[in-house]
């Protein structure tokens, strides 16, 4: 499917890595796709570190059902959007990367690989990667000077376990956000913790807000409306289509209004 959409024009990803286990550290041992949604596909009964690598290509459906850390950057270099001139601070990646299970010991040398591989596609300038926490940023940091390479970092704001109003709508912690913003060149952010509040902090910073998951025309409205610099959707084509309806109308009848958002 990733292949598909590279070839049908969508040009930026949110992709999460993950690596099967026995795997010896390399790009080619870290691969794409959500853990959740990968091992409830294919009904595994370990997860995809515990699982090896033959045993998931045969979930998958063969070895070219796997799409791997250095197959998704070469086809990402293939691209002509991909070689474009390196874009201002402030503007969101085209592909952001998230190397998921940071609890595990395995996680650091798999985060030296990811950087490694990352070093060696020279599209260091077109990635970002999420960190969750000052020790994920520190982590990223390290492993980045390590590897002789920087790529922007964008802190994971998620909703679960964040502060809630007298309505039970969840909202960022703006003073930790101010405090954190060295760490990061930017947030990912879930949609549920989107208001105008949030989009003013980040803009405070020069720093773009990168918004998940707009599945639906309510959040994706909202992230339109307060002008975030780009979403998440499991529906690109879709989002995309009705963006286009919305800037046409913008052409013709003028900008639309902010509204809060979903936290209100």
């Amino acid at each position: 499917l990733r292949r598909r959409l590279l070839n049908s024009g969508v040009s930026s990803f949110d992709i999460d890595l993950f690596w099967p286990a026995q795997g010896t550290a390399g790009g080619s041992q870290l691969f794409v796709g959500h853990p959740p949604t990968l091992r409830a596909l294919w009904k595994l009964p370990a997860d995809l570190p515990d699982t090896p690598l033959a045993e998931l290509r045969a979930a998958a459906g063969g070895a070219g059902a796997l799409l791997s850390l250095d197959e998704l950057l070469s086809l990402l270099r293939a691209r002509s959007w991909a070689a474009r001139p390196q874009q201002p601070a402030a503007t969101q990646p085209a592909t952001t990367l998230e190397l998921k299970y940071h609890t595990r010991p395995e996680w650091p040398a798999m985060l030296a690989a990811l950087y490694g591989a990352v070093a060696r596609s020279g599209l260091a300038d077109q990635l970002g990667v999420v960190a969750e926490g000052r020790a994920g940023a520190a982590a990223h940091r390290a492993a980045q000077r390590a590897a002789k390479t920087r790529v922007p970092i964008f802190g994971l704001l998620r909703d679960v376990g964040a502060r809630r109003d007298s309505a039970g709508r969840p909202h960022a912690d703006l003073s930790a956000l101010d405090a954190d913003a060295a760490l990061y060149d930017g947030w990912s952010v879930s949609v549920k913790l989107l208001d105008s509040d949030l989009v003013a902090a980040g803009g405070a910073h020069a720093k773009p807000l990168s918004v998940w998951v707009a599945d639906g025309e309510a959040e994706l409205e909202a992230a339109w409306r307060l002008g975030v610099e780009s979403v998440i959707t499991n529906r690109p084509r879709w989002a995309s289509g009705v963006m286009a309806r919305w800037r046409r109308q913008c052409e013709r009848d003028g900008p639309w209004p902010q509204q809060p958002g979903p936290g209100g």
